[in-house]
């Protein structure tokens, strides 16, 4: 009996605590439910209109950059799959991107917009026919690529978006409204044209021989660069100031802009890897930069590293001849003296 009763009392002693418990929750639900009401009225430096999506949308992207930053500048240093064949796609992709893509979207965005929908789909089919003959090669930059296989693409890459894009954007901001953000890119694509014309006349005057050739070969070199970038970046900026579908769009494409850019630089700021896949951007990125290097083995990473192993190669080589002609010079005296030893001897 007296267990029991100690039995019943732990019981009743845990029910009272869980009743105790549940009266509890129940209070604090009661009590925390008149907060809302509550923090609308004691809390004015609360906007309930502000909306958050298009603020976390660019916090998204600008985190995204330098993280995505720091990992291609990493793996662009380590050889492998990704480094010789992602990445080279990569830049292909960010490319046309850049290119054709963004002024198709604003066509077909935009009801009146047939001129810009046409040239668009002109420069898509030039860039993706460009593309699609590099990886059906499917080369490495250095060590398979015939560079006069490719030097239509690296001519259509270059020169063919120096003189389309300017002609076509100098016709379209003459034929319309003269604003001051027109005007300022009517020079910057003046600018570009004068470019191209200046190839020209630096070709012809390297012609012919006259000292300075290392000028010359500088000036080709910031002269190619120009026209291969400029006319992208102006068409792009030009795009989402006149044509901004919207805020997402100018931010997603400035996004992309920059990221294509970074990886441009690569291929000026360090060696190439010499098994990269020749795609179009990579080969005529090659070949712009081979305009100021002396050598073009200086332009990949291995390949200068395998002309000194060659050089310390050929110099290995050549001491053990020496070193076996020494020997064969040594066993002719030898047989020389013994035989004139015999001669006397007899």
């Amino acid at each position: 009996m007296f267990r029991n009763g100690i039995r019943n009392n732990i019981i009743k002693r845990k029910f009272h605590e869980i009743s105790n418990f549940l009266n509890f929750i129940i209070c604090n639900i009661v009590f925390f439910s008149f907060f809302p009401s509550a923090s609308a009225s004691f809390a004015p430096f609360i906007d309930l209109t502000y909306e958050s999506q298009v603020d976390l949308y660019f916090t998204i992207l600008d985190t995204l950059f330098p993280i995505l930053f720091m990992i291609l500048i990493n793996v662009s240093g380590k050889p492998g799959t990704i480094t010789n064949v992602v990445l080279p796609l990569l830049d292909d992709t960010l490319y046309n991107m850049v290119t054709w893509m963004i002024p198709l979207i604003v066509s077909f965005a935009y009801d009146d917009l047939m001129s810009i929908k046409i040239f668009s789909i002109i420069n898509m089919c030039l860039h993706v026919i460009c593309a699609v003959f590099a990886i059906i090669k499917w080369k490495r930059v250095a060590v398979r690529v015939n560079y006069f296989e490719f030097g239509l693409v690296f001519l259509s890459l270059v020169f063919v978006p120096v003189i389309a894009i300017p002609i076509f954007w100098i016709t379209f901001i003459t034929t319309s409204h003269f604003y001051l953000i027109n005007m300022i890119f009517l020079v910057l694509f003046v600018i570009c044209l004068v470019s191209f014309m200046s190839i020209i006349i630096v070709f012809v005057i390297e012609v012919q021989p006259m000292e300075g050739g290392v000028v010359m070969h500088n000036m080709q070199y910031i002269l190619f660069l120009i026209c291969f970038y400029a006319p992208n970046i102006l068409q792009t900026l030009l795009i989402t100031l006149i044509y901004p579908i919207n805020y997402y769009f100018v931010k997603t494409w400035m996004f992309i802009l920059a990221l294509s850019l970074t990886r441009n630089a690569s291929y000026f700021t360090d060696k190439v890897p010499v098994n990269r896949l020749a795609t179009s951007t990579a080969v005529t990125q090659c070949l712009i930069r081979s305009f100021v290097e002396q050598n073009i083995c200086e332009i990949f990473k291995e390949m200068q590293i395998l002309t000194k192993d060659m050089y310390k190669m050929q110099k290995r080589m050549q001491k053990k001849i020496d070193e076996m002609q020494n020997e064969m010079k040594t066993i002719m005296d030898e047989i020389k003296c013994n035989e004139n030893a015999e001669v006397s001897f007899s």
